[in-house]
């Protein structure tokens, strides 16, 4: 008994040390933290990747639910960053945030055993139901542990070389999720025929072998933040910690409402949460429904999607650091709006793509899109820590995220209406009858002129102070 109370004395304590006392004392640690975030988003956009987009369609049709569904499903995670918020008087109340990031990131658990539930003998509606309810529940905790993740982040990469971190962190990602989504795509369709069932297991199993890679990484990494001080402006722990917290009078913090009103009471934040308005419209109007489409409509093999992904994804490897270096140069806003163009360019490609061109098409495409997609993350990131507040980044963080996700999934929710009503009525053309994915596709082309033109105009043109607080030990 006495070993038993050692041993979990021990490991109280080396979880402590780990997540509330590892503070990065020198530049080495800074680099150091910012290389496991490196491989650990990379984990984590691999994840995303495999649990949504072609294979969460596959996994989706599979147990029966309609194209429009589907679509509409995929954008719950925008929605449910609604969570951010009811959550937000907790988040504020952390003295730090590793802790709850990494225990956030745990949850992407969920989506291993989406991938499962077509292994139970159960009826199809409850597979259906415990696949959307695994999917939404690890969205969430993705969701909740994202502003604290984008602030964590932040405080460790100087803002003169932020673009060109952020870049390079895009591109290591880039070429894993390339990497993975070729092989998963190639052992999908050797299953698809005889026993897909097989194919979705080993999914399921990779993404587990990625969520401990994520959490380990992140886990190791320092948290520039500090808790409790001494009077030598000394950070302390245990029993004087325990007995300062006992003296404290309970944190209040400012109410939602007042952090969203004083929030709207700056120029700058009414910008990023604009921008972050027109990207969502530009987005979830069309780009949930393009995967189903090239699996039902188009009849593409996947191991065609996944090559095709793959090597354009290459091409992303190596544009994306070049594209961060130029950003460090010329600004975020700049860059973002030329790469939003070349999506633009990929969304028109695919309003032109039928059956008789798929393939020629969806290359082209493809290649346009990852085109858009260097810097894209990277830009609107930048653009969104530059318009900021330092000091009331994690809340700012909060309520634009949430705010937008919502605004997405009800564009989705419209654009699935579209959808629907299109395949059942279809738009006819100079006497030839339109997909529905076509005629959404060009509309978020149209959308993605307007994105680029409120950058130019209203992005471009403001003033924001430099911070230089971050990436700087303490």
């Amino acid at each position: 008994m006495e070993n038993m109370k050692l041993v979990v004395n021990y490991t109280l304590g080396r979880a402590r040390k780990v997540y509330f006392m590892a503070i990065p004392e020198n530049e080495q640690e800074l680099k150091k933290s910012r290389f496991y975030f490196t491989i650990s988003d990379a984990a984590a956009q691999t994840i995303v990747q495999l649990a949504g987009g072609t294979f969460l369609v596959a996994l989706m049709a599979y147990v029966g639910i309609s194209d429009a569904n589907i679509g509409v499903i995929t954008s719950l995670g925008s929605f449910v960053a609604l969570f951010q918020l009811l959550t937000l008087g907790y988040v504020m109340k952390l003295k730090k945030y590793k802790f709850f990031v990494c225990f956030t990131a745990l949850q992407r658990l969920f989506f291993v055993w989406m991938y499962f539930v077509p292994l139970l003998t159960i009826p199809l509606t409850l597979k259906m139901g415990l696949i959307i309810i695994f999917y939404c529940i690890a969205q969430i905790f993705v969701q909740i542990g994202t502003p604290a993740t984008q602030d964590w982040i932040a405080s460790l990469v100087p803002n003169q070389v932020r673009g060109r971190y952020l870049a390079t962190k895009d591109s290591v990602a880039v070429g894993v999720v390339a990497t993975i989504m070729l092989l998963s795509g190639m052992i999908l369709d050797y299953f698809k025929k005889d026993n897909i069932i097989v194919g979705f297991s080993l999914l399921g199993s990779l993404i587990l072998l990625l969520v401990a890679v994520n959490f380990i990484c992140l886990s190791k990494m320092k948290e520039p933040k500090l808790a409790y001080l001494n009077r030598e402006g000394k950070e302390i722990h245990g029993r004087m910690v325990k007995r300062l917290h006992e003296s404290e009078t309970e944190y209040k913090g400012e109410s939602l409402w007042t952090g969203l009103k004083e929030a709207l009471k700056s120029s700058h934040f009414r910008k990023a949460i604009s921008l972050n308005f027109l990207w969502m419209l530009s987005f979830y109007i069309a780009l949930p429904f393009n995967a189903s489409y090239q699996i039902k409509e188009l009849q593409l093999p996947y191991t065609f999607i996944m090559m095709v992904g793959f090597l354009s994804n290459m091409m992303r490897v190596c544009l994306t650091p070049k594209l961060g270096k130029l950003a460090d140069t010329y600004g975020m806003a700049r860059i973002l709006k030329y790469v939003l163009f070349a999506l633009g360019i990929s969304q028109l490609m695919i309003a032109c793509t039928v059956p008789s061109n798929a393939y020629r098409m969806t290359i082209i495409s493809t290649f346009f899109a990852a085109l858009g997609w260097t810097f894209i993350g990277p830009g609107l990131f930048g653009i969104q820590l530059e318009f900021l507040e330092k000091d009331k980044r994690v809340i700012q963080l909060t309520i634009l995220s949430s705010l937008s996700g919502m605004f997405g999934f009800f564009i989705s929710l419209i654009g699935g209406c579209i959808l629907d009503y299109l395949q059942h009525n279809p738009f006819m053309l100079m006497g030839r009858e339109l997909y529905a994915q076509q005629v959404l596709n060009l509309l978020g082309f149209i959308m993605i002129l307007m994105t680029i033109g409120y950058i130019q105009f209203f992005i471009q043109t403001a003033h924001v102070q430099v911070n230089c607080e971050d990436g700087t030990v303490i």
